[in-house]
């Protein structure tokens, strides 16, 4: 057994099913190198590989945070929806990242099915434009999107933090992801909203990185502009 991870014992919330799943040694992990938009890149195996528990039996899933987090009327819509098309398949050992993929398409599946919050929603659609990234695949920009509008709304409606991110960071968050997909204006506006936050003060390495970003954000807005205008 790879001595980066070890077993972790669960009870299924839906159908009861004991199964094992997986988890990560942080201490033993390598990182490699830390994105602007909060991924981190890990030399072989990351932890978030292994956020979502998968159910072999019924094919329930969530990440650890939200897996018991189910109410009791909801079983039967999990049973309706997932498990009745469900063929047995376990997620308990060293996870490819096909397979990393398909636990996310379950587990953003089932937050659909029963209206999670945006938080969270967004949360796992960023995990899952992540795996693409790792898989290079052009499916990263379509979940970056996602996770946009996700993140956009949670903001504006939800309470803090979202997805165990706080606000600050999570405005951070927005401009970045929206300036990676080329929406430079949007994310001027959220690298200033950073800069202006007025709990700014508890992170100053994010008010450098923000107006770092903020700078290159101007400066691409600044050269598609002067480029869009040359056309014409």
């Amino acid at each position: 057994m790879d001595m980066r991870l070890f077993n972790k014992e669960v009870e299924c919330a839906v159908c009861k099913n004991h199964f094992t799943t997986q988890k990560t040694r942080n201490r033993r992990l390598k990182v490699l190198k830390r994105h602007e938009d909060f991924y981190v890149e890990y030399e072989d195996i990351s932890p978030m590989h292994y956020h979502v528990w998968v159910c072999p039996e019924c094919g329930y899933s969530a990440t650890e945070s939200e897996f018991y987090n189910i109410k009791k009327q909801e079983i039967p819509i999990i049973k309706e929806a997932i498990s009745s098309k469900w063929t047995k398949k376990s997620y308990g050992g060293n996870r490819s990242l096909s397979e990393v993929e398909n636990t996310y398409k379950l587990a953003l599946a089932i937050a659909t099915i029963l209206k999670k919050s945006k938080g969270y929603i967004g949360g796992l659609c960023l995990k899952l434009a992540w795996t693409y990234r790792e898989m290079g695949s052009e499916k990263e920009g379509v979940f970056l999107k996602n996770a946009i509008i996700a993140f956009t709304e949670a903001y504006e409606t939800e309470v803090m933090p979202i997805d165990t991110i706080e606000e600050v960071p999570m405005t951070y968050l927005i401009g970045e992801l929206n300036r990676e997909l080329g929406n430079y204006q949007q994310a001027i506006h959220w690298y200033g909203k950073v800069v202006d936050h007025s709990d700014i003060k508890y992170y100053r390495h994010l008010k450098i990185k923000a107006r770092e970003q903020w700078r290159i954000a101007k400066e691409a807005y600044n050269k598609k502009r002067k480029a869009s205008q040359e056309k014409h």
